[in-house]
């Protein structure tokens, strides 16, 4: 019964959060982690493992949303020089990191946390601005790239903190990379089938159905693949990821069927798991402990210096503006769930001390808030002086 109450305020929490953003003018996210914040600080949400699972659901309904945005087909012609670039962008960022780890003498595990990236506060710019700006465009498409390297090197650190360097460690290395070999070969043969036999297609999302065919297969798809990565113990974001882009890829016909997903995940699902990361800050924590402030704002500095110097050496010359630059560097600096899953396994690893974890909680929301709102700053202001 205490669930169903809890669940009851997050609710009223989601319905009103669209009109504070409205009034306020702040993006809709932020508005949606501050109400969080708020409801656990004054005691009116209370966690429990019900909540904590629901608002894992809605994070990974955001990964299986983020994975629609990538039909493979097209994502494989992007063409060598983006590729170029991405890797020059990518290279740049751990060589910043390697130095700047190595010169404070920060645990291993910042390696990884400094260049996380994850697709969950893009694909929220996305709803708010829309895929068509030059700037988010490219940040999802190496947003992609950069998730994927970021599910790798935590399933390579998980295993070099739990094994070290045994043959336990390669085994875990192995069932990865076997995995994404089975996924490969599984996308080709699927081509292969609905080639020969398109009909298939349409028995399982049919054009017109009056069953939500369409939407029962995407969820099977959705749990079915989740369940699968579990059962390897590999991470459950790459199994929700993989089922949005093998809708993405072999059913684009059915134009109507991601934003029926869209709808429904931004609807209450994604909502409920922002008021949830906003309600995992502990506002008393702060108040007592100022130091978690200065190192949670030195990571998040740290973030986007690196961010920033590798974009500009990077994509420069691509977007030719400051501007977009800035944009760019900004809105792949908000890597909120996996930063919170990196410092989340460095405690279990004990790789971090606590008092870390908790920066690392303020850094990531302290990202999605203050950037956010930088993003919209610049972006009315820079849309304002065109008008002008």
């Amino acid at each position: 019964m205490e669930n169903l109450i809890v669940f009851g305020i997050i609710s009223v929490l989601i319905v009103i959060s669209p009109f504070v953003s409205a009034l306020s003018r702040i993006p809709l996210v932020v508005v949606e982690i501050l109400l969080g914040m708020a409801a656990f600080y004054i005691g009116v949400i209370e966690h429990s493992d019900a909540l904590k699972i629901v608002a894992k659901i809605g994070f990974l309904y955001l990964m299986f949303l983020a994975g629609m945005e990538v039909d493979l087909k097209s994502f494989l012609t992007l063409g060598k020089e983006l590729l170029k670039k991405a890797a020059i962008y990518f290279g740049i960022l751990y060589a910043l990191t390697l130095s700047l780890v190595f010169y404070m003498e920060l645990p291993a595990i910042y390696i990884v946390a400094f260049p996380v990236m994850s697709l969950g506060m893009i694909m929220a710019l996305i709803q708010d601005y829309g895929k068509q700006q030059p700037w988010l465009n490219l940040a999802l498409k190496i947003g992609i790239i950069g998730e994927l390297i970021s599910i790798a090197t935590l399933v390579i650190i998980n295993g070099a903190y739990s094994f070290g360097m045994t043959i336990d460690l390669y085994k875990t290395l192995a069932v990865l990379l076997i995995f994404l070999l089975v996924i490969i070969i599984l996308f080709r043969f699927a081509k292969i089938i609905f080639w020969w036999f398109p009909s298939l297609k349409l028995l399982l999302v049919p054009h017109e159905n009056s069953m939500n065919q369409d939407i029962r297969f995407s969820m099977m798809l959705f749990f079915v693949m989740i369940g699968i990565v579990l059962y390897l113990e590999l991470d459950v974001v790459l199994g929700a990821f993989l089922a949005g882009m093998f809708l993405a890829t072999f059913f684009q016909y059915k134009k109507e069927l991601p934003e029926k997903l869209h709808d429904f995940g931004f609807g209450f699902l994604v909502p409920l798991f922002f008021v949830y990361v906003g309600s995992t800050l502990d506002i008393h924590l702060i108040i007592q402990n100022p130091q978690l402030l200065s190192h949670a704002l030195f990571v998040t500095l740290s973030m986007i210096m690196i961010r920033l110097i590798a974009a500009s050496i990077a994509y420069g010359n691509y977007f030719k503006s400051a501007r977009n630059t800035l944009l760019f560097a900004l809105s792949d600096s908000m890597p909120l769930t996996f930063l919170v899953a990196t410092a989340t396994l460095g405690i279990q690893l004990g790789a971090i001390t606590q008092m870390e974890y908790y920066a690392f909680v303020i850094a990531a929301l302290m990202e999605g808030i203050l950037f956010t709102l930088l993003i919209k700053f610049i972006y009315v202001w820079s849309e304002k002086r065109k008008i002008s």
